[in-house]
């Protein structure tokens, strides 16, 4: 091992013949041969060592001082040797041929703060544990001194401009977080592998095509977000991070999983609803902590049979794939509790053994091509007394042509029952829901009601508002029981808007579109074309109709408003240029996204005069 020892001198001007620079005292390297006592006054020498090489010494250059002419032996001359500076601000020896970051440096002009305050917060961060946070202030390159602070562990550069990441981010071996969210990166460098200590790295909101197999080096990584990309592939190295718990890649272009996935083992949330996948690999049954896995719309057609031995799984979402059967033993997964399987058109049956699953509370299966005899069969077995199960079935989500073609008999709900206002089944752990297909709804009139609410989901890709619009019918349906008999207009209100109910269409975007594309689709005016149609088909069949949607939803409430009487928008994202939850598309596609969106808002209130409500957050994004 070599190592180089430094000693500070006394004077300063008999260091070296160059001035040091500010706030910085010079310091000579021990020669090889001893120094004249003659020649200058030392104390007792203060030594630091450093072994070549060592951890964090990677592109850690030392400048260098003029060689001398011979040693006092009268040997070789010996190499010249680095010369160090004392930094009495950092309290800590200093590289003087390292970067330093200028008031004028390019990459600070036309930030949304102050080159200074950049600049501040690069010296503040310096250090051990060191946090740097230069995200959502404009950058398009990265100030090269944030690469030499290696004692770094938590640098957020999220919603910016940044289109590259040198391969220097790889000196940062003491980095456990690191936020690249919302930028223009195209690739990560293979330089991350050296990134040892990374523990999470949010990448969520990029154009990524690709990861470098060097993400498997990252030995400590615990949480992987890469949703919002263009990602094709996994790296096979995927199974070298032994300690991850959290994979998020929805709304990606995916269209395998690696088979290697299995050696994760740590994992225990999979994301990966909103891509192209066509299978799922056997080793996923490997990953013995995994408890929710979401592959919502892809086009799945089968599941392997090694997902059954799952003891940990909790979550399992495949709903809007193109599954043509679920494994016979899917109840063996025996901590099972939520099963959403629905709008797979080719879905024949449910496997029998979930009614022997005692974990399990909930599955949906509407718009699925259920064969009569087989559901009826697994309704019986449900429904039967006895067994391990203490808080009776598990809920069943049928849609009213499933439960009739079941020979199931339908009713109106009551006030009291669960579903109040909408239609209920004999059987009480039967949900009914009026609308199958690639977007759900339950409601209490059917087709051709007075009122409709569509309440747009958010970029998870699950229906939202459902318990909240479950909880304003019931309470609707009890006023106006309280009221019957009463006097007065608002007695008379309440009675009849119980009477009147009002239905509800549940409509999600697995494709993390925003509403305006899909799988298939660049977006734009064909996309939104379809999306309007298929919104306005249902619409058209009410006489009052109110859009709801918090986030993306909320965007959606918003775009296509001129279909709604009145829309109501929480934290809507308009410019998702500015965000870091978006699609990996086009900064031009973004722009058209907000031209659009405006444009819908204006028509309606315009045109239509519908009631627009927006609930803005303190996000950039959320304005227009």
């Amino acid at each position: 091992m070599t190592v180089t020892a430094t000693a500070v001198l006394s004077t300063v001007a008999a260091a070296r013949p160059d001035p040091p620079r500010r706030g910085a005292t010079a310091v000579a390297r021990h020669r090889h041969a001893p120094m004249k006592p003659d020649a200058l006054s030392l104390p007792s020498p203060v030594l630091f060592a450093r072994p070549a090489g060592g951890r964090g010494s990677r592109r850690r250059q030392f400048a260098s001082a003029p060689a001398a002419a011979a040693d006092d032996g009268g040997g070789s001359t010996p190499g010249p040797d680095p010369i160090m500076l004392w930094d009495d601000g950092r309290r800590q020896f200093v590289n003087p041929g390292e970067p330093s970051t200028r008031a004028d440096d390019p990459c600070l002009q036309g930030l949304a703060i102050a080159p200074h305050e950049v600049i501040a917060r690069i010296n503040q961060a310096r250090g051990k544990g060191g946090r740097l946070d230069l995200s959502g202030i404009g950058l398009v390159t990265v100030p090269p001194e944030v690469w030499t602070l290696v004692d770094l562990k938590d640098l957020q550069l999220s919603n910016n401009r940044i289109t590259c990441i040198p391969d220097e981010l790889g000196d940062l071996v003491e980095l456990e977080r690191l936020g690249l969210a919302g930028n223009r990166l195209r690739t990560l460098p293979a330089g991350i592998g050296g990134c040892r200590s990374l523990e999470r790295l949010w990448a969520h909101g990029n154009l990524l095509g690709t990861l470098p197999d060097s993400i498997g080096d990252c030995g400590h990584l615990r949480t992987l977000m890469l949703a919002g990309n263009r990602l094709r592939a996994l790296p096979n190295t995927i199974s070298e991070l032994k300690y991850i718990e959290e994979l998020s890649v929805p709304g990606n272009e995916l269209t395998a999983l690696p088979e290697t996935i299995g050696g994760a083992a740590m994992l225990r949330v999979i994301d990966i609803h909103g891509n192209r996948l066509r299978s799922l690999p056997a080793s996923v049954g490997s990953l013995r902590a995994l408890e929710e896995l979401s592959a919502q719309g892809n086009e799945l057609r089968m599941l392997p049979d090694e997902i059954c031995g799952m003891r940990r799984l909790r979550r399992l979402n495949v709903a809007e794939n193109n599954l043509e059967a679920l494994p016979a033993k899917l109840g063996d997964a025996m901590m099972l509790t939520t099963l959403w399987c629905y709008s797979n058109p080719h879905l024949a049956s449910l496997p029998e053994s979930l009614a022997k699953n005692v974990s399990l509370k909930a599955v949906w299966a509407e718009g699925c091509a259920l064969d009569a005899d087989a559901l009826a069969t697994l309704v019986r077995a449900m429904a039967a007394p006895g067994g391990a199960r203490r808080n009776g079935p598990a809920t069943l989500g049928l849609d009213v042509g499933q439960v009739a073609a079941a020979g199931l008999k339908v009713r109106a709900a009551q006030v009291g029952e669960d579903a109040a206002g909408a239609l209920a089944c004999d059987h009480n752990f039967v949900t009914v829901s009026e609308m199958g297909g690639g977007v759900l709804g339950s409601g209490s009139n059917g087709s051709g009601g007075v009122r409709v609410i569509i309440a747009f989901g958010s970029a998870p890709g699950l229906p939202n508002w459902g318990g909240l619009l479950k909880n304003l019918r019931k309470d609707i349906i009890a006023r106006g029981k309280n009221n019957e008999g009463g006097a007065g207009a608002g007695a008379a209100a309440a009675v009849a808007a119980a009477a009147a109910g009002f239905d509800i269409l549940y409509v999600t975007d697995t494709t993390r579109s925003w509403y305006h594309g899909g799988a298939n689709m660049s977006g734009g005016e064909p996309a939104e074309t379809h999306w309007r149609g298929a919104i306005a088909e249902v619409a058209s069949q009410y006489m009052r109709v109110l859009h709801l949607g918090d986030s993306m939803g909320a965007s959606a409430a918003l775009l296509y408003a001129d279909l709604a009487d009145a829309a109501i928008a929480f934290c809507p994202q308009v410019d998702l240029v500015s965000a870091s939850i978006r699609p990996g598309r086009s900064a031009a596609w973004m722009r058209r996204y907000q031209q659009a969106l405006t444009d819908g808002v204006a028509r309606a209130v315009r045109e239509r005069g519908t009631k627009v409500e927006i609930h803005s957050g303190t996000w950039e994004h959320d304005l227009a």
